[in-house]
């Protein structure tokens, strides 16, 4: 949650309410970090005016290690659906994976942007607010690109807090898979973030991206845990 900061976060009791004006959903959604506790109802209910008077839809982000089977019931009988089962891995680091040294660039934000923009194919200009939440970080951050003969076909996001190196905007060119370019941006940021001291990486992913997983397993990563969205309504399709 610090690593990607939202612009206002409200907690309530242990839910934390965060809000992005409405920019992925993980800086956008409630999450309850420790047991659900009592009172569900009422704070299920609080929660929603909250996110209503911010003109936002309410998204609540599960945690399997919260015991969140009671919540989740609830939210399903109010009509929320359950979306992006997903699951966080993570690695111990060592030196050891200092031994490769890929081809990776250092790129500031604004181009950096506009090739993530660009990789994904979408058609749209950078928002304006995924910028202000890349802007809005305080934990130390490192942009990075993979080019293959001057063309960029990848690129990533390493951010260090506390020790832990979260990797995050991992996007390949849609003709360019399968070519360990997402290979090289994981191994550089890894390289990055042992030489800063950090002694854990984790990522995120889409539970049914089997490929994602493959390659994640393949370097490293092991799940450990899962979270899921319940949405109220169609709120956006970034993680």
């Amino acid at each position: 949650m610090k690593a990607w900061p939202a612009f206002e976060t409200i907690n309530y009791h242990g839910w934390v309410m965060r809000f992005a004006d409405g920019y992925t959903k993980r800086a956008n959604s409630v999450t309850v970090l420790d047991e659900i506790g009592l009172n569900i109802e009422e704070k299920i209910a609080y929660c929603e005016s909250e996110y209503q008077a911010r003109k936002q839809n309410p998204i609540f982000r599960l945690l399997s290690f919260t015991n969140p089977e009671i919540l989740d019931k609830k939210l399903a009988a109010r009509g929320y659906q359950l979306i992006e089962p997903s699951l966080v891995m993570s690695m111990r680091l060592s030196e050891r994976s200092l031994n490769i040294l890929p081809a990776i660039y250092q790129e500031n934000l604004n181009d950096w942007l506009v090739a993530y923009y660009n990789l994904k194919a979408s058609g749209q200009q950078p928002s304006t607010i995924h910028r202000m939440i890349l802007t809005a970080m305080k934990s130390e951050t490192l942009f990075v690109l993979c080019k293959q003969n001057d063309e960029i076909v990848a690129c990533g996001i390493g951010i260090l807090e506390s020790g832990y190196l979260g990797i995050f905007d991992l996007v390949t060119n849609p003709m360019q898979r399968r070519r360990g370019y997402a290979t090289a941006i994981i191994r550089g940021l890894l390289e990055w973030g042992i030489n800063k001291g950090a002694n854990f990486s984790y990522i995120q992913v889409v539970q049914a991206n089997i490929p994602a997983r493959n390659l994640y397993e393949k370097l490293g990563y092991k799940p450990i845990y899962k979270y899921w969205y319940r949405v109220s309504s169609n709120s956006g399709d970034e993680k």
